[in-house]
């Protein structure tokens, strides 16, 4: 029964469940439909919650599960850019095509915004402004902006360089304000400013330092003592400046010690006055120069001032010249007076404790540099020098070697050094009016950017190219570097033609067909490499030409006979005859100083002795106690030895030999022994080097040459065609072989405009009036040859044949600045020629020779050195 029973039960819940499965898999209901007997089921949603992280407020988004969530509008935030939405990772945006699975909150990302390169640019455009100066003179010319920008310069302001040193407007102008242009780039923006800048008026000198400076003579052509001078400076300044009065105390030696100044101050002015008499003229004249602070001037009664208290150099350059004063036929125009007007320059000239200072270069061009003499000033010392020390020279690195070197400028003394230049030129440079020119700081300011600078090499090579480019003269040339430099800097070297003016290509001839390359040329097909001293125009040997290719002196005194008295003049000793032994054989003698800073030379020529006669005067050493000096040598020059003797704490050498080809007797004596006998020797014996080194003497022997080949001898051509110049002295001594008559040399003084016609007198040298003299000349001839071809001229010695000379009137002044450039300038004195008869009517008319003397006779350069063509002139001027 039981079972019977759970089968039932079993199958009523069979049949239940059928039911209800049955029940749900119908279709169709409506789940809205109220009598629908099924329950609604809600869909799962998740919410995109968005943080704009202080940016514009973005609305949260619910979406359904497994759906993505479309991307908002950017927000916005000032001064941000936005750049996206991320989750989790700031570095990784968010992906909208990602499905959301559950709540998100997205991020916005910002990126601050910066300013534009315009903008930046700006910044830098105000920074550069708000730091223009670094001083009243000088500007802070960056190159690089603090955002970045590059900066150029381009300054078209009248008084701003390129290096942005300021040039200050003269005394009683006002300031004023110029431009300078600056060009800012920064990524692809550029942008061109115009930025004011203040040009200030000159500031007076005030002194306030005063430093004593020690001072050395470096030269032997003049005896000054080592001393010490006191110069004066503005605070933190490095102009200097000095009491005319001390200067000229300290170069005692320079200046004739037998002159007797008197120093006459006011206030504010100073009177220097003295007597200079004149032997020749028998007259002494009152010389005065007067230093007025107030109207910032100096000013003389005479030029001669500056010169006529200069003692005689050691070197005898007047030899054999006189003058003849009395001649009526000379003429002298004193001209106008001269005033430098320091306000012109701003140059100041200043009162300091009731002294007046004046700028030391003023001074020292002034009062010495006309002369040759200079004192060098290097920021430690002052040196004394003769015209310009050779760069190889021991003299040359003493002065050289500053505490200065390889420093910039400092721009108060540069400022002072571009004022100088502008002073120099103005009033010591020959040919201004020549050359039509106003006032070189007109010129000087076209040239701003290179000479006003603190770099002392930029300086120096734009004054370099300032000098042969724009100046373009032959006289006029660079010398030497600043001190500023390392002293082994020899600064810009004249290498290529294009570093040269019109005028000089012309010389050498790049521009043309008759310059210095062609006159080498022909010279090279004539003769090679040997080339003659003298060579005759026919085989009868009546017509000679003589080479001269320089005018050169030499220190010499000469003599009929043996002279202790010169002897002692080269050792600075009492008495000659305490070194050397009487010298008996001879008729003519030559005391050759060879001396150098260190060693005392005496190198004596004697004419009209014999070979014979050196064995006489080496037993005449040995008597006087000299000892001889012989060792085994393979130089020929050492075989015979050498003397030597101690006289007074001094060792003296003596070199003795003989030159058969100008039988010449040679004794050398030096207050120095070599080394070693390998050594070199202080004593040179070179008889042709000695001929050579002075015209009148290689003249002299030339000569007599050319008298020894012929007794027939009629006419004497000197060849001149490479001839560049020289000594003014050695080219009068050269005239008196011509004549033997006072001979007229005409000049015009530029700075006063005054003029003068002088007659030269030559006594001493061999003379040949009796023969008929000529020039040959070429575009080479320059200079002091250029001035022979005009006494040729003006004083009918013969014809001039050959080319127009090549010009070159005014001897050369040196000059130096205040940052211790050097160059030599065409200075006042030029030379000329005079015509006209002195009468109201015809009255005198000079004529400077700058530009060369047209001959008398023209040959094309290749002709110059053919026989017949010279020939046929010759016979044509007989």
């Amino acid at each position: 029964m039981t079972q019977t029973f759970i089968k039932k039960f079993s199958f009523s819940i069979f049949m239940l469940l059928l039911i209800f499965t049955l029940v749900a898999c119908e279709t169709g209901e409506d789940p809205n439909d109220p009598t629908d007997p099924t329950d609604p089921v809600d869909p799962i949603t998740y919410v995109v919650t968005f943080d704009s992280d202080g940016g514009s407020s973005v609305e949260a988004v619910t979406v359904d599960e497994e759906t993505a969530v479309s991307e908002p509008t950017d927000p916005t935030k000032e001064g941000f850019t936005f750049v996206y939405w991320y989750l989790d990772d700031s570095n990784v945006a968010y992906d909208f095509q990602t499905l959301v699975t559950a709540d998100i909150t997205l991020t916005a990302l910002w990126e601050e915004v910066g300013p534009t390169d315009q903008e930046l640019i700006e910044l830098d455009i105000q920074e550069v402004k708000d730091n223009l100066y670094l001083s009243d003179y000088q500007l802070n010319l960056s190159t690089r902006g603090t955002n970045g920008s590059r900066i150029t310069w381009k300054t078209s302001a009248d008084n701003v360089s390129f290096y942005g040193l300021i040039l200050p407007l003269y005394e009683g102008s006002e300031s004023e304000t110029q431009q300078i242009e600056a060009t800012f780039k920064l990524n692809g923006t550029t942008v061109k400013e115009m930025i004011d800048v203040t040009i200030p008026v000159y500031e007076p000198v005030v002194i306030e330092t005063v430093r004593t400076v020690d001072f050395t003579n470096l030269t032997t052509e003049y005896d000054v003592a080592d001393g010490q001078i006191n110069l004066y400076f503005e605070n933190e300044g490095h102009v200097p400046y000095v009491n005319v009065v001390d200067f000229l105390g300290l170069l005692e030696g320079f200046v004739d010690p037998d002159v007797m100044f008197t120093f006459t101050q006011d206030t504010d002015s100073l009177e220097i006055f003295y007597q200079y008499y004149d032997k020749d003229f028998d007259e002494t004249y009152d010389l005065i120069v007067t230093l007025d602070v107030s109207n910032q001037t100096i000013t003389t009664n005479d030029p001669g001032f500056y010169w006529a208290y200069v003692y005689t150099t050691e070197t005898n350059y007047g030899r054999h010249i006189d003058y003849d004063y009395n001649n009526p036929d000379a003429s002298f125009d004193e001209g106008d007076d001269i005033v430098y007007d320091l306000s012109l320059y701003n140059l100041d000239m200043v009162m300091y404790n009731n002294e007046i200072l004046l700028p030391y270069y003023v001074v020292n061009q002034l009062f010495a540099g006309s002369s040759y003499y200079n004192v060098y000033y290097n920021q430690d010392g002052l040196f004394g020098i003769y015209s310009l020390p050779d760069a190889e020279s021991d003299e040359y690195m003493t002065m050289k070697t500053s505490s200065a070197n390889g420093e910039s400028l400092p721009v108060d003394l540069a400022i002072h050094n571009y004022n100088m230049l502008a002073f120099d030129l103005d009033y010591f440079y020959g040919l201004k009016d020549i050359r039509n020119v106003e006032t070189y700081k007109d010129v000087l300011m076209n040239n701003l950017d290179g000479l006003l600078t603190t770099d002392a090499r930029n300086f120096d090579n734009s004054l370099f190219n300032f000098i042969y480019k724009e100046i373009d003269e032959l006289h006029t040339s660079y010398g030497y570097p600043s001190y500023y430099n390392d002293p082994t800097y020899e600064g810009p070297i004249l290498s290529a033609i294009s570093q040269l003016g019109t005028r000089g290509q012309a010389w050498y001839g790049y521009t043309s067909n008759d310059g210095l390359w062609d006159v080498q040329d022909v010279i090279e097909t004539v003769w090679g490499d040997s080339r003659p001293n003298y060579w005759f125009l026919d085989d009868a040997k009546t017509s000679v030409v003589i080479t001269l290719d320089g005018f050169v002196t030499a220190d010499i005194e000469e003599t009929l006979l043996h002279d202790p008295s010169a002897v002692a003049d080269i050792f600075d000793v009492d008495d000659g005859s305490t070194i050397l032994p009487p010298v008996t054989s001879g008729s003519k003698f030559y005391y050759y100083n060879s001396s150098s800073q260190d060693t005392a030379l005496l190198e004596l020529l004697i004419k009209g002795s014999e070979l014979s006669y050196v064995e006489t005067y080496k037993q005449a050493l040995v008597d006087f106690g000299y000892e001889l000096v012989q060792e085994p040598t393979s130089y020929p020059s050492k075989a015979g030895g050498y003397y030597k003797k101690t006289v007074d704490n001094v060792d003296y050498m003596v070199l003795l030999g003989y030159d058969a080809g100008y039988d010449l007797l040679y004794i050398g004596v030096a207050d120095d022994l070599p080394v070693s006998y390998a050594a070199s020797w202080p004593v040179p014996m070179d008889v042709q080097y000695l001929i050579d080194a002075d015209s009148a003497i290689y003249m002299e022997y030339t000569m007599e040459q050319v008298l020894a080949e012929t007794n027939v001898l009629e006419s004497v051509t000197i060849d001149l065609t490479y001839n560049t110049g020289g000594n003014v002295g050695a080219l009068y001594r050269i005239v008196g072989f011509v004549t033997d008559q006072p001979f007229r040399v005409s000049g015009i003084d530029n700075d006063t405009g005054g003029t003068s016609s002088n007659y030269v007198v030559i006594n001493g040298v061999p003379t040949y009036p009796n023969l008929k003299w000529s020039l040959l000349t070429s575009r080479v001839t320059f200079s002091a040859a250029n001035s022979l071809a005009t006494i040729f001229k003006e004083n009918n010695l013969g014809p001039v044949i050959g080319v127009q000379s090549g010009g070159g009137a005014s001897s050369i002044t040196p000059i130096l600045l205040p940052n211790g450039t050097a160059f030599t300038m065409s200075s006042n004195n030029v030379s000329a020629y005079r015509t006209g008869s002195g009468t109201d009517e015809d009255p005198y008319v000079y004529h400077h020779n700058e530009f060369g003397i047209e001959p008398d006779y023209d040959l094309f350069t290749p002709d110059l050195y053919n026989a017949q063509k010279i020939l046929d002139i010759l016979a044509e001027v007989a």
